[in-house]
């Protein structure tokens, strides 16, 4: 029994070990699985493991030969990749594969580097130290993790190529990781770099001409290449320095308060109207916080959400770093986040810490704040959200929510809803002094005077006073998902989705049948059921994507997608002539209401049916044929529910400003929802078109129907705006200063 233990110098308590750290993994989402996750953190704990048991291995160790003392090291070391492997697979075969070939392919390019990486911070240990090698082997390892801090806070990048863990993308969770060709490239180079200093040292350390100058000219040299590597990085995409993003986006504007670099494919005329917008943002956040930034805000606009991703990191969020007082913005999504992401650098004037973030860099109150200030989610205002979740059943509790598990465990949409709201109302009712002062310290007791359960009661009961009865519907459109947490393999779905969409633009719908088929075995996943509906409609038959719908619709029922799914079964329906079914399902969509689009679009369908050729033409005409068609609608008077719609169309086309406004020939009657909110719309669309004087009359006419209270206050917003970019816009617009980089 002795011998066993010794055996291999005790080889099979760290075997032991990592056996029991991925029994442990196993329990927890994401680390559960075959993928990324479970590779990224074995891969951590390989580089340890086999550095500390290299330098026990190789210090009684005195064969003849170097390449001896290489093969029996080695012979060890691949348990140490056998054992991870082994327990994620049974643990797969049991309860079901996400991906074999990605969760294989993560592994080996993230995971098997691990231990050469670490058995060569073993030998620099015992290279360069007669004693405590161990000691320094943890140096050198969480030396090397350090600099994932350091180029995450110094850098405008999220992400982080890492020797230790191979790829880190960021805090901002993103599904879409794959194994690309510079991944690849980048272990190779790691397997190059330390495999060498490996060789090197134990050539070295059995030889018996030993020759320190030589040593120490290797280490000189090894330093000098992982500081020309480093150097040259951004070059190679493998980080992002502040001059090398300026440089790939080409072009800047400078405002009173803002540097903003912009991609050179964006048209003039754009970047000024968001420049503009930086300036109104601005102004709305120094009263909202009372309290200016002493210095220019920088802000980066990627030319699309592709773009951001190689060059930032995140394709879908858009980000800020208030201690380097920037924001990163993909230009499509600025409306509905550049307020939000600008109140982040606002609060880092009152923040705490390196970071200049929420004390404990508690989640709620850093994205409370930014949502608080915003106040606007998707054009509702941000307390009728909250209230719409807490009375319809999608209840959180707060003392749970603001702690950063329960913040990230809940669906996004949810925590940030509710993080915004409670923080307003605290605002609200206490002032942002006070709330200042909480963010600050962390301490609620120490800064309202109260315990945080009594403001809590106060706040429930505040939600519980808004009118919400029968807006089910509503609520579950917006509050019916999955976190990250509960999601069923989101990375391998995530890929899979990827290639199915792409198979769908290339014309392979057999292909993409297939690939659509496989998600839906692992999960319901709404986008998976779409795609696989339209391979049917467009190689099989309409029936058979009508069946296929029809079967598989009530499986999402109380979720967000039910209703985009009703919309298109609907749709397949109109287009097979089946129009008494359709109809039914776009007058259940107005009369369930989830969200104001599909509401106009479900009542532009139902407009269309009384000529059933124009309806199903329109369905499946193109944009331009669309854009002819509800022209005609709206020929003797009117449809309210179009104008939304031929706005968006309009964008789309690029009609002119003047082309689209001889359409509008007559005038607009503010009377009812519809009517007020194409009103509200069409103000938003001439401000972008610098007619602001036209705008302002727009925002004030939709202000005429004020049934609706919850919208109000957005009507309100806009009107201001509208104003303030009449009283001001020509003024800053002569001060922009546009240069290229050279």
């Amino acid at each position: 029994m002795t011998t066993i233990f010794k055996w291999r110098n005790y080889l099979v308590f760290y075997l032991a070990a990592i056996s029991i750290i991925n029994l442990v993994l196993l329990q927890f989402p994401l680390t559960n699985v075959f993928g990324y996750e479970f590779s990224v953190i074995n891969s951590l704990l390989l580089v340890l493991l086999s550095g500390i048991y290299t330098i026990y291995f190789l210090q009684p160790y005195k064969p003849k030969q170097s390449a001896l003392v290489i093969k029996d090291l080695f012979k060890s070391l691949i348990f140490f990749l056998l054992v991870p492997f082994s327990v994620s697979i049974i643990n797969s075969f049991f309860n079901g594969f996400c991906s074999f070939g990605d969760g294989l392919l993560f592994y080996l390019v993230i995971t098997s580097p691990s231990i050469i990486i670490g058995s060569a911070l073993g030998v620099v240990s015992l290279l360069l130290l007669k004693k405590f090698q161990v000691m320094l082997l943890i140096i050198l390892y969480f030396g090397i993790l350090s600099i994932i801090a350091f180029e995450i806070y110094l850098n405008p990048q999220v992400f982080v190529y890492n020797p230790i863990l191979g790829y880190f993308p960021g805090t901002i969770y993103d599904e879409g990781i794959v194994v690309s060709g510079k991944l690849l490239l980048y272990r190779l180079l790691n397997i190059l770099f330390f495999g060498s200093i490996f060789l090197f040292i134990v050539k070295q350390f059995y030889s018996k001409k030993k020759k320190p100058s030589k040593s120490f000219s290797f280490v000189t040299i090894t330093i000098l290449i992982a500081g020309i590597f480093y150097s040259f990085s951004p070059q190679f995409g493998y980080s992002t320095t502040t001059n090398s993003l300026t440089n790939v986006l080409g072009k800047s504007i400078t405002t009173e308060h803002f540097v903003i670099y912009y991609d050179r494919r964006l048209q003039t005329e754009q970047i000024k109207m968001l420049a503009l917008n930086h300036e109104y943002y601005y102004h709305k956040l120094m009263l909202y916080f009372e309290s200016e930034i002493d210095q220019e805000i920088i802000s980066f606009i990627f030319y699309d959400n592709d773009q951001k991703k190689e060059l930032f990191g995140s394709k879908n969020a858009d980000v800020a770093k208030p201690w380097l007082n920037q924001v990163y913005i993909a230009f499509g999504n600025w409306e509905h986040t550049l307020m939000h992401e600008l109140a982040h650098c606002f609060s880092s004037t009152f923040g705490a810490g390196i970071f200049k973030l929420a004390s404990g860099l508690n989640p709620l109150l850093i994205e409370g704040i930014a949502e608080s200030a915003d106040g606007n989610y998707d054009n509702y205002d941000l307390h009728y959200m909250a209230a719409l979740a807490y009375n319809s059943g999608y209840k959180v509790e707060l003392e749970h929510l603001l702690t950063k598990i329960g913040f990230y465990s809940s669906p996004s949409s949810i925590s940030y809803i509710y993080a915004g709201s409670f923080v307003k109302y605290l605002v609200d009712t206490n002032g942002i002094k006070r709330f200042k002062d909480y963010y600050l310290n962390g301490d609620y007791l120490s800064s309202y005077g109260v315990q945080i359960n009594n403001t809590l009661k106060a706040y429930y009961s505040f939600l519980s006073g808004f009118m919400t009865s029968n807006k089910l519907d509503q609520a579950n459109y917006y509050f019916g998902r999955k976190s990250l947490l509960q999601k069923t393999c989101p990375r391998a779905i995530s890929s899979y989705l990827t290639s199915g969409w792409e198979q769908i633009g290339k014309f392979d719908y057999v292909g993409a049948r297939s690939t659509f088929k496989k998600v839906l075995s692992l999960s319901d996943n709404y986008s998976a059921l779409v795609g696989l509906t339209r391979s049917y409609e467009k190689q099989d038959s309409l029936l058979s994507a009508i069946n296929l719908l029809s079967v598989e619709i009530d499986k999402y029922d109380g979720t967000s997608y039910f209703y985009n799914l009703e919309l298109i079964l609907a749709d397949l329906f109109a287009k097979n002539k089946y129009f008494n079914k359709a109809d039914a399902l776009y007058t259940q969509l107005i009369k369930q209401f989830p969200n104001r689009r599909l509401y106009f679009i479900a009542n532009i369908r139902k407009a269309l049916l009384i000529d059933s050729k124009m309806l199903t033409d329109y369905l499946i005409g193109s944009k331009y044929d669309k854009h002819s068609i509800l022209l005609k609608l709206n020929e003797k008077s009117y449809n309210y529910n179009t104008l939304p719609i031929l706005i968006d169309l309009s964008k789309v086309l690029k009609e002119s400003y003047s082309i689209f406004l001889e359409g509008l020939e007559n005038n607009i009657t503010v009377d009812d929802f519809a009517s007020s909110y194409t009103s509200f719309l069409l103000s938003k669309y001439m401000l972008d078109n610098y007619d602001f004087d036209a705008s302002r009359k727009m925002a004030g006419l939709s202000m005429r129907y004020n049934s609706d209270i919850n919208f109000n206050s957005i009507k309100k917003e806009q009107f201001e705006k509208a104003g303030w970019f009449h009283k001001n816009a020509d003024k800053l617009l002569s001060k922009f200063e546009i240069t290229e980089e050279q």
